[in-house]
């Protein structure tokens, strides 16, 4: 507020207006010292100081005490508002802080947000349902471990492993088991699908697959195969290489993270591209190619009667939260509790006998 004489803006604080308020309705400068627990002299100062900066007197003494002037009464109002908004203030922060309201935001990569993410988000709407909940799709990863950085994002949570950036923490929650689905009606023995039988599929491919591509790209290639993307063999197309299970955006299928020269014998090869994780199960039912995706969704295509098999050996892909190395908002730190316990519980069910088994 301007601090002026006579430009209307007589309080400097919220202090000055509590204490012309004090006086206003105590009707005299030492009740009102009493009622403040300050010494008369400091309050009188106060009240002239604001008097100054009002630009007029703003109390009249009388037989019955100190009354307000005219410009002192047209003084209360505001004055009361003023405090009024300090308090409202107060109380929304409260609730805030007590989880009573406000938001929480989320970003998360979309192969989470089915499992763990939403059983996650329920349980923490339900415990504190005055907080809303905003998930936003994570960009790209490095874009993703930027926001993060500098401070766009507070927790993602996400499919691991993400490009290493200082000042980041990751922590490790859970993994998806990687199943191969295929289209109903597909001929394939009961039983595991070993990665040579994945290599001479064509597939149904997730455009910028994170770290369960990566799982599924190093199962290949130990069994001497590699993922394609539907060119002749070897001519592989950064963008677009297998599928995985849709998670998240991640590095090229030109990446290697063990160093090693991938095997190129025979190449499992991407039909169909799509940017959409939930495009993937309406792609595998009319058959546009097989699918590898997580348990979640492999249930989902079993039930609408496509074909699921698990992986021999067994593909996992990690996931979990990525944050700043800096203390969490009440909202954040309260969630990634839920988060924590939520997926304990889901390891704690294990595997079961998994889809069409």
């Amino acid at each position: 507020m301007p601090d002026e004489p006579g430009r209307g803006a007589p309080f400097t604080g919220l202090r000055q207006a509590e204490y012309f308020l004090a006086v206003v309705d105590s009707g005299g400068i030492t009740a009102a010292a009493r009622r403040l627990h300050v010494a008369q002299p400091s309050l009188s100062q106060t009240i002239r100081a604001i008097e100054r900066q009002a630009g007029a007197e703003l109390f009249a003494r009388t037989p019955r005490g100190v009354v307000p002037t005219p410009a002192g009464r047209a003084l209360v109002e505001p004055a009361r508002r003023l405090l009024a908004a300090r308090r409202a203030a107060g109380r929304a922060v409260s609730d805030v802080a007590s989880l009573r309201a406000g938001r929480l935001e989320l970003v998360a990569h979309a192969s989470v947000t089915v499992d763990p993410l939403a059983r996650a988000v329920g349980a923490f709407r339900r415990a504190h349902p005055g907080v809303g909940v905003l998930v936003e799709d994570a960009p790209d990863d490095d874009e993703l471990v930027y926001a993060l950085a500098d401070g766009r994002h507070e927790l993602a949570v996400v499919s691991l492993p993400l490009p290493p950036a200082p000042g980041l923490v990751t922590e490790e929650l859970g993994h998806h088991d990687i199943w191969l689905a295929m289209a109903p009606g597909t001929a394939v023995a009961p039983g595991p699908v070993s990665p040579a039988e994945v290599s001479a599929m064509p597939l149904v491919a997730v455009l910028h697959g994170g770290s369960a591509r990566h799982a599924i790209r190093r199962a290949l290639a130990d069994a001497g195969h590699e993922e394609g993307t539907g060119r002749e063999e070897g001519a592989g197309d950064e963008r677009s290489t297998g599928h995985e299970q849709g998670t998240t955006h991640g590095r090229g299928a030109g990446h290697e993270e063990d160093g090693r020269e991938p095997a190129r014998a025979a190449r499992s090869w991407a039909g169909v591209v799509t940017p959409h994780l939930g495009s993937v199960v309406p792609l595998v039912l009319t058959g546009a190619g097989a699918a590898l995706v997580d348990r979640w969704y492999a249930e989902r295509i079993a039930e609408q009667g496509g074909v699921v098999r698990p992986l021999d050996p067994p593909v996992r892909a990690p996931f979990g939260v990525a944050r700043r190395r800096e203390p969490l908002s009440p909202a954040c730190r309260v969630f990634l509790d839920v988060l924590r316990e939520t997926c304990a519980a889901r390891s704690a069910d294990g595997p079961g006998r998994g889809p069409g088994a």
